[in-house]
């Protein structure tokens, strides 16, 4: 059999026969023949994933963007090391904002034996490349196509329901959704998008009119700039909900202040998808992140994964959110009251 008869099996150039396919294949597992790239390997029937050995090593799969909040970045690293650590196994961290790439990179060298996802997107490439690797994907968040991987995420749009239902009970028929750079719903940010999307329906339901402003940047002067857009288009706005970061919520507590705008007389305020804003020296209402509980459960996802507990692929766990009450949510206003 021609040499590059056997190339064109191993590396798919040309379409092969069945039966020489067939030949060639058997021939290679006879001699114990595996290529070096581990993805062909696999997909040709030449390695079997559950005998190989273990590298203990995860892949971190987090892109950094230009809206990356550092500090929920580091949270959530230190979260799944610590987790990982406890069964023995230590992270390699893929920083690039190609990700895809580096995903084939670390399997193509069997340097991993499972990849985390986080920095989770609506419609994220990532996901779509897992079909193609023979070791298990878990995100830490919640992707529309969740085919191929396993995901583990706080339930956003319960908290967005959860929230809206909050501000109804209370009163307020006006609401302001503030917070998140533009960018990042541009990208389609998974749990700023469910959170947002989620008040928007469940307020129209329940007769809340909600408007949105998202940030152009992180400074107090952007997120003033926001706020005064949102209030200028809707004056009965009676409680806001803040979507950026915990650092972000302060400021926007010094904005109202610094107006004599009283939390709750004058305005109500709820922060949610965030990570430390009821532990502010101005504590707020939170809705926030759980990046131990999620961190936590995606490990123990892809450890089970791998022991071979369980073969689920698509299986999405929502972890259910606790509400942080903290003061910054009251009844609506006389003058905003409905008449």
């Amino acid at each position: 059999m021609a040499v590059s008869t056997v190339s064109y099996v191993i590396n798919g150039n040309r379409p092969i026969s069945k039966e020489t396919r067939a030949r060639v294949l058997d021939t290679a597992k006879k001699l114990g023949y595996v290529p070096k790239n581990r993805i062909i390997a696999q997909q040709l029937g030449l390695l079997d994933s559950s005998s190989s050995k273990p590298t203990k090593v995860i892949a971190l799969s987090s892109p950094v963007h230009r809206y990356t909040d550092y500090t929920n970045y580091a949270v959530f690293f230190f979260a799944l090391a610590q987790h990982a650590r406890r069964y023995g196994y230590d992270i390699l961290l893929l920083m690039h904002e190609s990700g895809d790439a580096e995903m084939y990179r670390v399997v193509e060298n069997n340097m991993v034996d499972g990849i985390l996802l986080l920095d989770v997107l609506l419609s994220d490439s990532r996901v779509e490349i897992a079909k193609n690797l023979p070791v298990p994907v878990v995100a830490v968040g919640y992707p529309n196509n969740t085919e191929n991987i396993w995901a583990v995420d706080l339930d956003f749009e319960q908290l967005g329901r959860d929230s809206v239902i909050k501000v109804h009970e209370l009163g307020h028929t006006h609401a302001l959704i503030l917070g998140g750079v533009d960018s990042a719903f541009e990208d389609g940010s998974n749990y700023l998008v469910r959170y947002r999307d989620a008040v928007e329906k469940c307020g129209a339901d329940l007769g809340v009119h909600v408007s949105f402003e998202s940030l152009s940047g992180y400074s107090k002067t952007e997120i003033e700039h926001s706020l005064d857009l949102g209030l200028a288009r809707d004056p009965q706005i009676s409680a806001i909900f803040w979507q950026g970061s915990a650092a972000g919520a302060g400021m926007l507590m010094d904005i109202l202040h610094q107006r004599s705008i009283g939390v709750p007389a004058d305005m109500s305020v709820i922060s949610a998808c965030t990570n430390g804003a009821s532990r502010l020296p101005q504590p707020i209402d939170e809705f926030p992140m759980d990046p131990a509980a999620a961190c936590k459960r995606a490990v123990d996802v892809l450890m089970e994964v791998l022991q071979h507990q369980r073969d689920d692929v698509g299986l999405v766990e929502l972890i259910h959110g606790e509400y942080m009450p903290m003061g910054t949510l009251g009844p609506v206003p006389l003058e905003k009251r409905k008449v």
